[in-house]
């Protein structure tokens, strides 16, 4: 049996990797800031898989100490981490960036990049002391240099966990740890519903031509990851689930042009 600690676990693509993960039978720590979302999650994964694989430890990936009790509260419970997944992350409300509160650059910022960093860090030393393990930095919109008005923040964030992640493969290319990341592409969760809501009109609707076409749900995209996590052995992997190959040829398929995905989540 295997053991994954996931940041940012109670919801979206960190809970719908938990919930594959749980089906191929390894063990589970969860992990986020709303204690009161962070136990639902357990609770109802515990509901289905039993409560010896599911785990949930409140963690702020801000705070480098709540990361190493997080890390301290897996070793304790299975005695090992086999793969750290850093998915914690937030965006901020599309506006041109004179326009972002300052509170949400800090915010952004600390999570998007410290967190990873911070989650990096505590796990590949606990790794290196065990002698082998698997660390994934979750990338996005940004990471590629894409580019679009109003996402200039959230972008440098994942051109930089980018960055990071690559440079990091070489400075560690000797240790018996994996470092790799995980693009899942767009992604239909709270975050591009909350963001579509705040949109005008029309600049809401032109949004939702390309969200359908593009956008795929938690369930569909979380699978192939982990399935490509199982198979990966080796450091510096990008597992992407959105190719560029794949989003050029939606654009000629007649399916993905006629899809009508966010009707599905009242929008």
């Amino acid at each position: 049996m295997k053991i994954v600690v996931i940041t940012g676990s109670s919801k979206g693509i960190g809970l719908g990797l938990a919930t594959e993960f749980l089906k191929k039978e390894f063990s589970v720590v969860l992990s986020g800031r709303n204690e009161k979302n962070l136990q639902n999650a357990v609770s109802a994964l515990t509901a289905s898989y039993g409560g010896d694989t599911v785990a949930g430890h409140p963690c702020d990936v801000t705070n480098v100490k709540q990361v190493e009790a997080l890390w301290e509260a897996a070793i304790k419970l299975y005695g090992r981490v086999d793969i750290w997944i850093n998915n914690a992350g937030i965006t901020n409300p599309t506006k041109l960036l004179w326009e972002v509160d300052p509170s949400d650059i800090n915010n952004v910022i600390n999570t998007n990049i410290s967190g990873v960093i911070y989650g990096t860090q505590v796990a590949l030393k606990g790794m290196i002391e065990q002698g082998a393990g698997q660390i994934y930095n979750m990338e996005g919109f940004g990471s590629g240099d894409m580019m679009r008005v109003g996402m200039t923040l959230y972008g440098t964030t994942k051109r930089a966990t980018r960055y990071f992640t690559e440079s990091l493969v070489e400075e560690a290319r000797d240790l018996p740890v994996q470092i790799c990341t995980l693009g899942p592409g767009m992604v239909v969760t709270d975050f591009m519903l909350d963001d579509l809501k705040q949109l005008p009109e029309d600049k809401r609707e032109e949004t939702k031509i390309v969200y359908n076409m593009l956008a795929d749900k938690v369930e569909t995209v979380t699978p192939f990851l982990v399935e490509e996590i199982l198979k990966n052995g080796k450091t510096g992997a990008k597992i992407d689930w959105l190719t560029m190959e794949k989003a050029n040829a939606r654009f000629e398929d007649e399916f993905y042009l006629n899809r009508d995905l966010l009707s599905e989540f009242g929008m």
